[in-house]
C-alpha cells in the first residue's frame, strides 16, 4: 500500500496540528508500511504526547457537588405528539446553529467562533484525532479490539470532528446529526481529507427512529442539549442498535444545581434559537440499561458540561449482553 503525500500532510494537521517541517520528512514518511503504520507513528511520536499532556494539565480542576443535594424533579416520560413538538424546537434551534455558529456549536470555545475559525481550525481537527485516541483507549481496556472490522455510529457528529478519526479506525461509520447545516460540513471534511467509509443521516425528521445496526456507539456533548424526554428516548435508541456484545459510550448530565423540567411548561415557553443544557437522572438511565437487556461496565464523572460547579456529567460505557445472555433471558 502506497502512503500519499496528502496522507502525510493530513496526519500533521489532524494529530500534530501543524504543517510538516520540510518535504524531505514527508518523502520518508511516505515510505511507511501502511497508513494504520504511519497514524500510530504519529500518535506515539513524543511531540503528540507533549500536546496530550498540555490538553489535559490545562483543564480546569473539577471541584465535586456535595453528596446530599435535593432531587432534581424532572419529567422524561411523554406522549408521541409531546415528543414530536420537542423535536420541533431543539431542530429549530440546531438548525440556526448549523448556519450561523457550526464550529462554536460543536466546542464553544472563542477560538471557534465564525470570526475566528480561520486561524483556530487545525485545533479544531486536532482535538476530534485526540478524542478518537482515548476512545480507541477506553474501548482497549474492555477487550474490544480489531476495530476496523466493526460497524460504528456516531450520534451528533456535527461538522465532523471526531468523525474522521472514527472512521480511520473502524470498517465504517453511520454519522447522525439534527442540523443539515452541520452534516453538509461533515460530508465536505470527509471529502477534503478522503475519507470514504462515511454514511451523514439527516435526522432532523426522524430522530427517534432506529439507527443502524451497529457493534460501538459513540455519542458525547450531544444528549444533554435535548429536554429529558427526548434523552430518553435516545438512549434508548443507541442500545438497541447495539450487536451483541457491542458497547455503547455516551455522556449525559444526571444532576443540576436548581434544576426541574416540566413537558408543558417547555414546550409552552418561547426558547432562543440557541443550544440549552437539561439533564437525566442516573437511576432512570440505569433502568434503560436494564430494559434494553445491556450490562454497565463503567459510570465515569466527567467535566463535559464545562460547569461542573452546576452539574454532574457522567460518561457512561455499555454493553450489549451476547447471544447467550439474550437467549436465556428470551427463555425466562
Amino acid at each position: 500500500m502506497t502512503i500519499s503525500q496528502d496522507e502525510v500532510i493530513w496526519c500533521y494537521r489532524m494529530i500534530l496540528g501543524r504543517e510538516p517541517e520540510s518535504a524531505d520528512v514527508v518523502q520518508k514518511l511516505m515510505k511507511s508500511h501502511n497508513l494504520p503504520t504511519l497514524r500510530e507513528a504519529f500518535l506515539r511520536s513524543p511531540e503528540f504526547a507533549e500536546k496530550r499532556k498540555v490538553l489535559s494539565t490545562s483543564r480546569p480542576q473539577v471541584s465535586f457537588l456535595p453528596l446530599d443535594l435535593p432531587k432534581n424533579e424532572i419529567e422524561y416520560e411523554a406522549t408521541a405528539i409531546q415528543l414530536s413538538r420537542c423535536l420541533e424546537k431543539i431542530g429549530a434551534a440546531w438548525s440556526h446553529l448549523g448556519m450561523t455558529k457550526p464550529h462554536f456549536s460543536v466546542l464553544t470555545n472563542k477560538q471557534f467562533l465564525p470570526e475566528n475559525i480561520d486561524e483556530n481550525i487545525d485545533k479544531f481537527w486536532a482535538s476530534g484525532e485526540v478524542e478518537s485516541v482515548q476512545v480507541e483507549g477506553m474501548l482497549a481496556r474492555h477487550n474490544f479490539t480489531s476495530l476496523s472490522t466493526k460497524i460504528c455510529v456516531e450520534f451528533g457528529c456535527g461538522v465532523g470532528r471526531v468523525t474522521m478519526g472514527l472512521a480511520r479506525r473502524f470498517a465504517q461509520v453511520h454519522c447522525y446529526d439534527i442540523s443539515q447545516g452541520h452534516l453538509a460540513l461533515a460530508e465536505q471534511r470527509a471529502q477534503d481529507v478522503g475519507v470514504s467509509n462515511c454514511r451523514f443521516h439527516l435526522c432532523s425528521d426522524n430522530l427517534l427512529n432506529p439507527l443502524a445496526a451497529c457493534d460501538f456507539f459513540y455519542s458525547r456533548i450531544v444528549f444533554q442539549h435535548n429536554p429529558p424526554p427526548i434523552i430518553h428516548q435516545l438512549i434508548r435508541n443507541a442500545l438497541r442498535s447495539l450487536k451483541p456484545d457491542g458497547i455503547a459510550i455516551f455522556q449525559v448530565p444526571t444532576y443540576c444545581i436548581d434544576y426541574h423540567y416540566s413537558i408543558r411548561e417547555w414546550l409552552a415557553a418561547d426558547h432562543e434559537l440557541a443550544m440549552q443544557m437539561h439533564c437525566l437522572p442516573q437511576q432512570v438511565i440505569f433502568s434503560i440499561i436494564t430494559d434494553e437487556n445491556c450490562e454497565l461496565l463503567e459510570v465515569r464523572e466527567d467535566n463535559y458540561t464545562g460547569a461542573p460547579d452546576r452539574f454532574i456529567s457522567n460518561t457512561f460505557v455499555v454493553r450489549k449482553k451476547g447471544r447467550v445472555n439474550a437467549l436465556l433471558r428470551w427463555l425466562k
